[in-house]
């Protein structure tokens, strides 16, 4: 039989999947988020638009 006593620390590849597709998610975000600043400052010349209508 085998012993029967604390497990390794590994993490479930399920967890490191997870891991994976946080780290990806928090990547498209930024650069999504770097997009629309960029864009922004190309139209509007700024980063918020003139307000005032």
């Amino acid at each position: 039989m085998a012993p029967v006593g604390p497990k390794n620390n590994q993490v479930a590849p399920a967890d490191d999947l997870y891991t994976t597709l946080l780290i990806i998610s928090a990547a498209v975000l930024l650069i999504g988020i770097v997009f629309l600043a960029v864009r922004s400052v190309q139209i509007f010349e700024s980063l918020w638009p003139a307000g005032g209508g």
